[in-house]
């Protein structure tokens, strides 16, 4: 349905949720935040802001923007363009000021106005910094000039000139050496954003040699952005019809990430444009296996696989027998959903004889092993997975989860801070260490790991409920519901949040009202979730109202009947029931 929205001056902050989907335009002043998903064109003369969740598909005019999320289209802002931390952007930028965070992604051109006045430079050298150095020279200058003088009290001398050498590297020597990172880590680190930082200058100038010789450079300092720096140079030399290079750098790329869906994406294009529709059918297939929801994908597949139909002479070859493995992946994920998983482990395993370094087939088969309750031969077929492509953060999360299933913390620990190293904002993996870290009665550590993903994404409400969570079961109540009331600012229809701030109305009988709305709420959200039953049933036993705190405990029960402590308070309400 096409909207046209308006948000006028009177309101200091408008957004839109994060469970909205609009389109059409909109137009405002003031500030925006956008949590859902908007397409169409954006216009305004104030604040914009993208959130984490959000995303925006068009043209965006205004005067600030700020952006978490995911955009699509030219951007033409007044003042300032930030470029966030895992943002990604496809399209034009033009602002006088652009900031774009390392860990951002970026495609497209930028344009700075040239009205925008220039800053003056700075000296080379401070005025402080000059006359030390002077002062310096003349020191050096007596000494060289009291040479001979030093041969008749070689001692004094000796001493004189050990003081300067001790003055040189501790004032001078530091102050030159003070621009560059001591750590060799973080030089190649700073080296390598460096180069990335100049080629997009390049291709931004359309200057795309230079370019492509700076992301060369990038990539043989193996830094940590590796992958983005590949894929950026696969791009432009696809745009340059420099198919073979563009192909052999995807390829390398996809050995080393093999979910990198944009990558298998442009391989699939130049296979097009190079006539090979078989293998841009399979590669295809591979990303749609991934991305099941992406449309655009999926009219691309079926495109390709109607033009190969259409080529006779490739159909009348005579068939072999060869293996496809993009038909067993098909097959075995098809038995596994349709909780067959013997079968898949069949086809898997003859799969895996023919060609026993496709990482993918034992992944399904882990999946297979795990559904048929095999875990040992599971954790087997994940380390495999593990040691076949060691940047496959899926691996890392379903290996980590069978340790932990078996209580081996210690390993499981050690193989998500290894996963973690690949991608420096994954807050799943990191939240994971921080609750096997609290498992092991190490809860300052796990208090810090949470403190620093909080600093690193102040409005992720999962960073913020495990927070709460954690300084709840501390002791610490007043801190953690701050936490929870942080979640709501931000997503208001947090179930977790609301069934905490629920719970901690029940202790309070002029607030009970508001609880039973809130813990309500959250079932409204996430039905016949146990633990929500359960607060919605004591804070009815604490409101007097016991007979309706029976059937929501037995419904808990239902769902979990192994638990304990549900069966403890379905008799502690029976017995309030009777009175």
């Amino acid at each position: 349905m096409q909207q046209r929205l308006h948000s006028g001056p009177q309101s200091t902050l408008s957004f839109i949720g994060a469970n909205v989907c609009l389109k059409g335009s909109l137009h405002f002043t003031g500030n925006v935040l956008v949590q859902g998903e908007f397409k169409g064109e954006i216009r305004g003369d104030g604040h914009l802001e993208i959130a984490e969740t959000g995303k925006a598909e068009g043209d965006i005019h205004t005067k600030e923007l700020v952006n978490h999320g995911h955009t699509t289209g030219y951007i033409c802002v007044e003042n300032r363009v930030e470029l966030n931390a895992g943002c990604y952007h496809q399209g034009n930028v033009k602002a006088p000021k652009i900031h774009i965070d390392p860990e951002a992604k970026f495609e497209g051109r930028m344009m700075m106005p040239d009205a925008v006045p220039i800053p003056a430079t700075k000296p080379w050298i401070s005025r402080r910094r000059f006359q030390i150095a002077a002062v310096l020279v003349l020191i050096l200058a007596a000494g060289f000039a009291s040479t001979a003088i030093s041969r008749e009290s070689p001692d004094y001398f000796r001493n004189i000139w050990n003081r300067l050498d001790a003055i040189w590297e501790a004032r001078v020597g530091e102050w030159l050496q003070s621009s560059e990172p001591k750590n060799p880590e973080l030089r190649l680190e700073e080296q390598q954003r460096r180069y990335m930082a100049e080629a997009a200058r390049y291709e931004s100038k359309g200057e795309f040699d230079k370019a492509v010789t700076s992301l060369r450079k990038a990539l043989r300092l193996k830094g940590s952005r590796q992958s983005v720096a590949r894929y950026r140079l696969a791009k432009i030399l696809a745009q340059q019809n420099h198919s073979r290079e563009a192909i052999s750098e995807i390829k390398s790329l996809l050995q080393r990430t093999p979910g990198h869906i944009e990558g298998m994406i442009l391989l699939g294009d130049l296979y097009v444009q190079n006539g090979q529709f078989s293998k841009a059918v399979e590669i295809y297939r591979e990303a749609y296996l991934r991305e099941p929801e992406d449309i655009v994908l999926k009219r691309r597949l079926q495109i390709v696989e109607s033009r190969v139909r259409s080529v006779q002479p490739e159909l009348a070859k005579p068939a072999k027998e060869t293996l496809d493995p993009i038909q067993v992946l098909i097959n075995a994920e098809r038995f596994i959903s349709g909780k067959d998983p013997a079968r898949a482990v069949n086809l898997l395993r003859g799969a895996i004889e023919k060609t026993p370094d496709n990482a993918r087939f034992h992944f399904l088969l882990g999946a297979a092993l795990v559904q048929m309750n095999r875990r040992n031969e599971a954790i087997r077929a994940y380390e495999k997975v593990v040691s076949l492509s060691p940047d496959w953060l899926d691996g890392y999360i379903r290996l980590g989860a069978l340790l932990e299933s078996q209580n081996r913390d210690k390993d499981a620990i050690a193989l998500y801070e290894k996963a973690g190293q690949l991608d420096s904002n994954d807050i799943e993996m990191k939240i994971r260490i921080a609750n096997l870290h609290k498992s092991r009665k190490r809860k300052k550590l796990a208090h810090k790991i949470l403190l620093d993903l909080l600093e690193k994404h102040p409005r992720s409400s999962r960073v913020l409920v495990e927070l709460g969570v954690f300084l709840w079961e501390n002791k610490q109540p007043k801190e953690s519901k701050k936490m929870f009331m942080q979640v709501l600012e931000i997503d208001k229809d947090s179930a977790p949040a609301l069934n905490r701030l629920a719970w901690f109305h029940r202790r309070d009988k002029d607030s009970l009202e508001h609880g039973i709305k809130l813990s309500k709420r959250s079932l409204e959200i996430q039905p016949d979730t146990p633990a929500y039953l359960d607060t919605l049933a004591e804070l009815y036993y604490r409101n007097g109202e016991s007979v309706k705190a029976l059937p929501l405990i037995q419904r808990a029960i239902e769902l979990e009947p192994g638990t304990r402590y549900f069966r403890l308070q379905l008799e502690k309400f029976k017995r309030a029931s009777r009175k």
